[in-house]
């Protein structure tokens, strides 16, 4: 199975997870965020899963958090980054540091934040009816891993006024476009919203994207000095992308579309990951991958990821070898290669079609394929 229950490891990130009374998911894959089952967690006051696939390289991972409805988490704060995506319900967030002013704002299903460096922080469910369930992204295991010691991450009086001032427009939804430092192959330039809050990802006007033809793409960079950064990518229908790789942790979910991931390290085996709206896919540090669209709905990705966009070491992810990046183009793959893919998409689009007529699931566990 793509999922497994983890038992007690030998990292104190591991062991943190166990003495929180919570389940690990590892595995190569999450098939559905919002069907997993959570449970107590005693520390936030509602509900949870962390999750750490393989190609985190053990750098930062994802939980799936739940606050019940007319229910608040508790007051937290911690040594670590964190992004926070909401896959459902509307609800409120409450942000400061000790002594300083609080500051507060409310979210639905896609809004986006990041929570400052351990500040406190504390979130509210608006709905008497609905609960709600969001993803986050941290990077709570290096962190954990490092520093060994429960004071040091959840009891540090450290601030960060370079990240966070407290200012009262810190959490408006305004943002800013600027170009990046690096630009997509056949794109004359792309722009990322510098931001703190995003109110929906998708009303943040969309551009064209490298990825495929067709495709259009977002870019957050959620506050100053953060080390992580959010994109998203609207691929078409009935088509597959260009193939990239980068280093570890890019979280990637699904949000609309049906497909597979293609994955495979430098001259190694091919791994095949099929995907539905509330997949999580995190490709192995340095493997190339490419996404296959096999639905003929467009398939919209929601990626977090390692490193500013505008100083990411990873941002020739959108640059063709050709021209030194780590993006390979059609024309850029040697002609096993391309022989090899489009006969895989061939099959597995036939394939797909029978099981759409037939009205049976497609299969989400993993493949792996010579």
């Amino acid at each position: 199975m793509a999922n497994w229950q983890g038992t007690k490891g030998d990292t104190f990130y591991d062991e943190w997870v166990e003495r929180e009374g919570l389940d690990l998911i590892r595995g190569s894959m999450v098939e559905n965020v919002y069907t997993l089952p959570l449970k107590p967690w005693a520390r936030s006051g509602g509900n949870a899963v962390r999750i750490q696939l393989e190609g985190t390289g053990e750098v930062d991972d994802a939980y799936i958090g739940e606050i019940l409805p007319g229910k608040q988490l508790e007051p937290m704060r911690h040594f670590y980054e964190e992004v926070i995506f909401v896959l459902s319900g509307q609800g409120s967030t409450t942000v400061w540091y000790d002594g300083q002013q609080k500051n507060g704002f409310e979210w639905q299903k896609g809004s986006l934040f990041a929570i400052p460096m351990n500040a406190w922080h504390q979130h509210f469910n608006l709905s008497g009816t609905d609960p709600v369930r969001f993803m986050a992204i941290t990077m709570a295991p290096i962190m954990m891993n490092l520093l060994r010691s429960d004071d040091a991450i959840f009891e540090n009086p450290t601030r960060f006024p370079e990240r966070y001032d407290s200012s009262d427009n810190y959490f408006t939804t305004q943002f800013t476009m600027k170009e990046t430092a690096f630009r997509e192959t056949g794109v004359d330039k792309f722009e990322c919203a510098f931001t703190n809050f995003v109110w929906d990802i998708n009303a943040i006007p969309p551009q064209k994207s490298a990825r495929a033809n067709g495709a259009r793409g977002r870019v957050f960079e959620l506050g100053p000095n953060r080390a992580l950064h959010a994109h998203s990518t609207l691929i078409p229908g009935r088509t597959y992308s260009n193939a990239h790789r980068h280093g570890p942790g890019a979280h990637v979910l699904w949000l609309t579309g049906e497909g597979y991931a293609l994955m495979w390290p430098e001259g190694g085996e091919k791994q095949k990951l099929y995907f539905q709206p509330g997949s999580i896919i995190v490709p192995p540090d340095g493997w190339w991958h490419h996404w296959a669209i096999l639905s003929e709905e467009p398939a919209q990705d929601f990626a977090v990821t390692l490193g500013g966009i505008v100083r990411s070491r990873d941002a020739g992810v959108m640059i063709s070898t050709k021209e030194g990046g780590s993006m390979m183009t059609l024309d850029e793959f040697s002609p096993e290669l391309i022989e090899e893919i489009q006969q895989t998409y061939d099959e597995e689009s036939r394939s797909f079609v029978a099981r759409k007529q037939a009205g049976v699931p497609v299969n989400h566990a993993e493949i792996k394929t010579s």
